[in-house]
């Protein structure tokens, strides 16, 4: 048997004639093997690399896209709701009321309505549905602008509403304190 570079030759005798033939088996080199294996690894460890890179949020470029700084503290009467400000693309102050909750597990399912009144005046008014951590004081959420009372702020009605931060540790009846953002993205 004989080998090239690409190529293994295999020379035998045909059995009807006695005469000798050659077969040729192209791709089985040595050199084709490890470029194979090469590019294979290689495509390995590109996919491995990109899969393990630390997630980044993918930011819009949209000009209709609005994200604001939120703070607010608890307060439990009449009914415990939230009261605070909230600044960047919209400055004003922000009330979050809380419906009924449900608890499954070490969670809060909450469904609030809230109220942004900027610092021009218009109220913008809107709803989310999240998940509290009770463990991690960590809570996120998702609604929509269902109202603006100016014509200038009008298209922001039927915006995404996304809402996320953390807040120190939850104490019936004693302070609370939230951080986070609100991102306002068109449908």
């Amino acid at each position: 048997m004989s080998r090239t570079r690409d190529t293994c030759s295999v020379a035998r005798a045909d059995e009807s004639t006695g005469a000798e033939a050659s077969v040729v088996v192209r791709g089985g080199g040595d050199d084709t093997r490890r470029k194979m294996v090469a590019a294979f690894v290689t495509g390995m460890f590109a996919v491995v690399c990109a899969s393990s890179m630390p997630g980044a949020i993918a930011v819009s470029d949209d000009p209709n896209r609005l994200v604001c700084a939120f703070e607010a503290d608890v307060a439990w009467d009449p009914v415990p709701h939230w009261v605070g400000t909230v600044s960047g693309d919209v400055a004003g102050s922000i009330i979050i009321v809380e419906n009924p909750a449900t608890f499954p597990g070490s969670t809060e399912h909450f469904d609030e309505s809230w109220t942004i009144t900027t610092d021009d005046g218009v109220v913008l008014k809107g709803y989310d549905l999240g998940v509290y951590n009770l463990n991690m004081f960590k809570f996120r959420a998702n609604g929509e602008v269902t109202e603006a009372s100016s014509q200038a702020l009008e298209y922001l009605v039927g915006y995404q509403m996304h809402f996320s931060g953390t807040t120190t540790p939850l104490i019936p009846g004693g302070a609370v304190h939230a951080t986070g953002e609100i991102t306002l993205m068109p449908p």
